[in-house]
C-alpha cells in the first residue's frame, strides 16, 4: 500500500518485474522472492515479458542470449491482481513448436532451476502460475482459489507454455470463472516432458484440464494420480491442432449433482493421441457426464466410468461402483477407495509409473484404478 491509501483503495499499478536483459545469466544468479504479501494491482489485461502480473520474471532483449538461472519463488500471497498471477516470460523463446515462432527472432534459451513452491494465489483476473521458455521447472504445492475472474481473453489456473520438463504436483486449483478456458490445469503448446501429478481440482466453471497445441506441437505429457470434484463444462479439452503421447492414467474424477461435465471433449477432428487408462469417472445426481471423441486418436482401458454416456470401447474396464470413501468430503481424502472396491488392483500397468501415488501408497501391480492405490480403507 502505497503513502497516503487507505485500506481497499485499488489504484491501478504494475510492480517492477524481475527483469533481465542483455546479460548471458541474470546478474546475481540467485534469485528467492520469499515471504511477500502481494495485493490489489488492478493492471492491465496484457501478459508477456512487459505484461501485467502479481510476480513477473521477465527476460527482455534480442541482442545477448539471456535467461533466469537458479530462481525460487516460495510462501508469497498474491491476491487480487490483474492478470497474472505468477508469470515467467522471455523474448528468447523462438523454435518452430508454437505459433508465435519468429525465424528471425531471439533463439530459445530456457531459464533453468526454477522452483516456485507454497504460494497462495486469490482472486486473479487472469491466469495463476504461467511458465514458459524454462527447462525442468518444478511446481508444487501451491494453492489457487478465483482466476479467470476479469480478463476477457482465455485463462487457466497452472500451465506451461513452449517449456521442457516441467512438474506440477500437490497442488490445488479451484474457483475458476467462465469456459473461455477457466480449467485447473493445461498442457499448452511447444511442451515437452511434462508432468501433472499429485494435484486437486475442484468447483472450476471451465473444467479439469485442457490439451491444446493450437499451431503448434506438444508430446511426452503425464496426467496421473490427480483428483477432480465438481469441474463443469469437461474433464479434458482438446484445442485445433494435433498431437501425440498424452497419457491420462490413474485419475480420480467426480461429478456430483447438478454438474455436467464432457469428460473428454474434442472439439475438433484433427487428431489427439491420448491413452486413457486406469482413471476412474462417477456421475451422481442431476446433470450428466458424457464423451465427445472425434479424432480417433483417444483411447481407452481399464477405466472405471459409472453413469456415463457415450464412451467408446473400455478394455479391461467396468461401471461398477468404485465405492468413494466420502465423495462430498475434504479433499483429497474423500475420493479415496474403500475396503471390497472393485477398482482394487483392477488396473492395467503403465511404464514409467511412480512408485507411490497422491497419498503416500506405494503403486502395486497391478495397479488399483483411480488416484488411491491403497488396500482400500474401511
Amino acid at each position: 500500500m502505497g503513502r497516503g491509501e487507505q485500506p481497499g483503495d485499488h489504484q491501478r499499478r504494475q510492480p517492477r518485474p524481475q527483469q533481465a536483459r542483455g546479460a548471458r545469466t541474470a546478474p546475481g544468479l540467485r534469485h528467492r522472492l520469499t515471504g511477500l504479501d502481494i495485493h490489489d494491482i488492478l493492471g492491465d489485461d496484457t501478459k508477456g515479458t512487459e505484461g501485467s502480473a502479481g510476480i513477473l520474471f521477465s527476460v527482455a532483449g534480442s541482442t545477448v542470449p539471456t535467461r533466469f538461472d537458479d530462481v525460487v519463488v516460495s510462501g508469497n500471497s498474491v491476491r487480487t491482481v490483474d492478470r497474472e498471477g505468477i508469470y515467467f516470460a522471455s523474448t528468447w523463446n523462438n523454435r518452430p513448436v508454437h505459433g508465435d515462432y519468429d525465424p528471425s527472432g531471439p533463439v530459445y534459451l530456457p531459464s533453468t532451476r526454477v522452483v516456485v513452491r507454497g504460494n497462495t494465489l486469490k482472486d486473479l483476473g487472469g491466469d495463476g502460475i504461467v511458465i514458459t521458455a524454462t527447462d525442468g521447472t518444478l511446481v508444487e504445492h501451491n494453492r489457487l482459489d478465483g482466476f479467470q475472474r476479469r480478463s476477457a481473453g482465455y485463462n487457466a489456473g497452472m500451465w506451461p507454455w513452449n517449456a521442457d520438463r516441467t512438474v506440477f504436483q500437490y497442488n490445488e486449483v479451484s474457483g475458476g470463472e467462465t469456459t473461455r478456458d477457466g480449467m485447473a490445469y493445461d498442457i499448452d503448446e511447444g511442451t515437452f516432458g511434462t508432468v501433472f501429478q499429485y494435484n486437486v481440482s475442484h468447483d472450476n466453471a471451465g473444467g479439469f484440464f485442457l490439451d491444446c497445441t493450437a499451431t503448434g506441437t506438444l508430446g511426452d505429457a503425464v496426467i496421473r494420480y490427480n483428483v477432480s470434484r465438481d469441474d463443469h463444462f469437461r474433464g479434458i479439452e482438446t484445442c485445433r491442432g494435433s498431437f501425440g503421447g498424452v497419457r491420462f492414467h490413474n485419475n480420480t474424477i467426480y461429478v456430483g449433482a447438478g454438474v455436467s461435465q464432457t469428460v473428454v471433449n474434442e472439439n475438433t477432428t484433427e487428431r489427439h493421441g491420448i491413452a486413457f487408462k486406469n482413471n476412474i469417472v462417477v456421475k451422481e445426481g442431476s446433470g450428466t457426464a458424457s464423451f465427445h471423441l472425434q479424432s480417433g486418436g483417444v483411447t481407452l482401458s481399464h477405466n472405471d466410468l459409472v453413469n456415463t454416456v457415450d464412451a467408446p470401447g473400455n478394455p479391461g474396464g467396468t461401471t461398477a461402483d468404485p465405492l468413494l470413501s466420502d465423495p462430498t468430503g475434504a479433499l483429497p481424502q474423500g475420493l479415496r477407495l474403500r475396503s471390497g472396491s472393485p477398482a482394487l488392483r483392477a488396473g492395467i500397468t503403465v511404464p514409467g509409473s511412480p512408485g507411490r501415488d497422491l497419498y503416500g501408497n506405494p503403486v502395486g501391480n497391478p495397479p488399483n484404478m483411480g488416484a488411491d492405490q491403497g488396500p482400500g480403507i474401511l
